[in-house]
C-alpha cells in the first residue's frame, strides 16, 4: 500500500489558551463546512516543516510562527490513504487573513474545539493529549 503525506497544524495563540480553527468553504469538494487547522499536501522538494509553514502562511496570512514538534501522525483511510503529520505550532499574533479555501475562523478554547471539530479529529486530540496542552 502506498500512502501520500500531508501536514496539519495545531496552531496555538501566544498564550496557549486557544487554537486556530478554520471552517472549510461551503463549495469545497472535501469536507465542505467542516472545521480544521491549516494544512495540506507537501509539495515536491519540501520538507514537512517547510510545508506546514507554507500552508499556514497561504491559508491564514500568519508568518511569525514557531513550530514546536510533531504532535501525532494519523492515517486517513480513504480510497487512497494518506498520512497526516499534525504539528504543534505557536503564533505570535492573532490577526488572520483567510484564503479562498476557508469561510470563517475562530481562536477556539477546549470547549469550542469539542463543539466544532469533526469526530475523527477529536478522537486524535483525545488520544494524543492535545487538550492537556491548553493553559487555563
Amino acid at each position: 500500500m502506498r500512502a501520500d503525506l500531508a501536514v496539519k497544524s495545531i496552531l496555538f495563540n501566544q498564550d496557549d489558551s486557544r487554537i486556530l480553527l478554520m471552517r472549510r468553504s461551503a463549495d469545497d469538494e472535501i469536507g465542505a463546512g467542516t472545521w480544521e487547522g491549516a494544512g495540506g499536501n507537501i509539495e515536491r522538494g519540501e520538507t514537512p516543516e517547510d510545508a506546514i509553514r507554507r500552508e499556514i502562511r497561504e491559508e491564514t496570512g500568519l508568518e511569525d510562527i514557531t513550530i514546536r514538534r510533531i504532535a501525532y501522525a494519523t492515517i486517513v483511510n480513504a480510497a487512497e490513504p494518506y498520512v497526516i503529520l499534525a504539528y504543534l505550532c505557536q503564533a505570535r499574533t492573532e490577526t488572520v487573513t483567510l484564503s479562498h479555501e476557508h469561510q470563517a475562523f475562530r481562536w477556539a478554547d477546549r470547549e469550542a474545539c469539542r463543539e466544532l471539530l469533526p469526530p475523527a479529529i477529536l478522537e486524535d486530540f483525545e488520544k494524543h493529549g492535545i487538550f492537556e496542552l491548553f493553559r487555563g
